[in-house]
């Protein structure tokens, strides 16, 4: 029986998907050839696809942390090139391994030629607004400004700090009462409610107490930021489908999200138009932009509404947010109880600075003096970026200057920080914890410009200072009331230990801890 008479003879239902899967080949096929032919005429080294399924490094997505193991292998194996393009399934792909290089494309030349590397969909009126995501620079540049007061540390200065060390009391009293009940901490739920009542608080005015109860506002940054297959497979889908509509089980905001935040908005919106407070919070801000309406500035009561909410998700989103803080403050708790020399480097400054200030407690000023402790922070930052990726997409065809390669319009390139920051070219015994890199006397431009933890260029971390603020906060006064020991990581985590499904680096367990007070150190 030769191939016609055996699929003649085979049953109608299994036609279509023997007609589907011969259609993907040929398409999978074409779009291999087709970008090959365009890297080898551009100059762009590549490495070979596997049938269907792009890379063989992608094949184990789910099993071990989805990007940051095939990335740096691809990284490791690949020392003597710039650059090397490649597939990832049907997505292709320029993976940038040069600091210079990376400068030139997300620094010098971002204006000139490139955009964001996420996809909006034609029907998307969210997420043009947001700052982490929005390919419109005009739109960027207007809400980047707008946002901008959100993002000046010195709104926490003064008498404003009150809050902020109303949230130490909190999470004092919570870790001494899970400590007398003979529980380890848990690190990273602390930093989540810390650092969301504090956004919650200072930003929107709610007023919650995560410590006492779980509130909505709690309930619905964990429900954005949560690692799971739907959020893996949405990021990708933002990346490879540009402006093709995205399934609602794919995309990063849903509608959910949307009509969450947008109640939520209006609720404290018309509360304080009700009260007629002054807060300078995003609140405020909100108000103002809607007042600018009626001078004609936006087009209708619907666009201020999409605004308002990309707005308000910028804030808890964009650059280091919510989850990222938690998992830096949670990395760097984990790095510092395997090293108690440098807990108590921290608690010598924390020390020296309430003497400078004249200070009993935390304040603004003493924070901002904990130096050693943001080296500590930026050391944590190096070795678990918050991100495994940072894309960009080339809106012409573009030559970075001193090269001969040529990058397409619409070309996806994306840099590897994981990689980049282990790299011993750039930076020395780079697997150790050690925050003295990062001191003054230290820092030399070839790690500075390697450094991308925080972005590069004119989309980096606008928040960051905020972050490392609110930060140091908590890890300072931890320590200066107890000595932290590791209790669920006794070495230091590494790639195996993150999660699976998760697009940015978050480690899968709990970090969990024990805290000793000072005061019976002391005996």
């Amino acid at each position: 029986m030769d191939f016609l008479e055996t699929l003649i003879s085979l049953p109608p239902l299994l036609y279509a998907p023997l007609l589907v899967g011969s259609l993907c080949l040929v398409f999978n096929y074409l779009v291999y050839s087709r970008r090959v032919a365009q890297w080898r005429k551009s100059n762009i080294p590549f490495l070979s696809p596997s049938f269907l399924i792009g890379h063989k490094y992608f094949w184990g997505v789910g099993s071990n942390s989805a990007t940051v193991v095939p990335l740096d292998r691809i990284y490791q194996e690949n020392k003597d090139k710039d650059l090397v393009a490649f597939f990832i399934a049907t997505m292709p792909v320029v993976l940038l391994r040069k600091p210079a290089l990376i400068k030139q494309i997300f620094a010098r030349n971002f204006d000139e030629a490139f955009k964001t590397g996420f996809a909006v969909s034609h029907n998307d009126v969210i997420t043009p607004h947001m700052l982490s995501q929005s390919p419109d620079k005009k739109v960027w540049k207007t809400h980047r400004n707008a946002l901008s007061p959100m993002f000046v540390t010195t709104r926490f200065s003064g008498k404003r700090f009150a809050k902020i060390r109303n949230q130490i009391s909190l999470m004092w009293t919570h870790v001494e009462e899970a400590r007398l009940q003979g529980k380890p901490i848990n690190i990273k739920e602390v930093a989540g409610m810390f650092f969301q009542d504090i956004i919650s608080n200072s930003f929107l005015a709610l007023d919650d107490n995560s410590y006492v109860k779980e509130g909505e506002f709690r309930k619905f940054l964990k429900s954005l930021v949560e690692p799971g297959w739907g959020k893996l497979l949405g990021v990708f889908a933002q990346m490879h489908l540009q402006r093709i509509p995205t399934l609602e089980s794919l995309k990063f905001i849903t509608q959910k999200h949307i009509e969450t935040m947008k109640s939520l908005l209006q609720k404290q919106i018309k509360q304080r138009s009700q009260t007629g407070d002054q807060r300078n919070d995003l609140i405020d801000l909100l108000i103002r932009l809607k007042e600018q309406d009626q001078d004609g500035k936006l087009d209708s009561e619907m666009d201020v509404t999409n605004e308002m909410i990309s707005l308000g998700l910028s804030l808890l989103l964009g650059g280091k947010s919510v989850a990222t803080v938690d998992n830096m403050v949670s990395f760097t708790i984990h790095l510092l109880s395997l090293y108690p020399e440098y807990q108590e480097r921290i608690r010598q400054e924390v020390k020296e600075a309430m003497e400078k200030h004249n200070a009993t407690e935390f304040t603004y000023e003493v924070v901002r003096d904990l130096h050693f402790l943001n080296q500590c922070l930026h050391e944590t930052s190096r070795l678990y970026p918050n991100t495994s990726v940072i894309t960009r997409v080339c809106t012409e065809d573009f030559t970075p200057a001193g090269t001969d390669y040529i990058f397409k319009e619409g070309e996806l390139i994306i840099v590897d920080p994981y990689s980049i920051h282990r790299d011993p070219e750039y930076f020395e015994n780079p697997d150790v914890f050690d925050p003295d890199r990062f001191s003054p006397k230290n820092r030399d431009s070839k790690s500075v410009d390697a450094f991308l933890s925080f972005g590069k260029g004119p989309r980096k971390c606008p928040g960051s200072n905020v972050a490392l603020l609110v930060a140091s906060t908590l890890i300072g006064s931890l320590l200066h009331k107890y000595e932290v020991r590791p209790y669920s990581h006794t070495k230091q985590m590494d790639a195996d230990d993150f999660h699976p499904r998760s697009f940015a680096i978050v480690h899968k367990d709990d970090v969990l801890v024990n805290v000793i007070p000072r005061e019976i150190l002391a005996y």
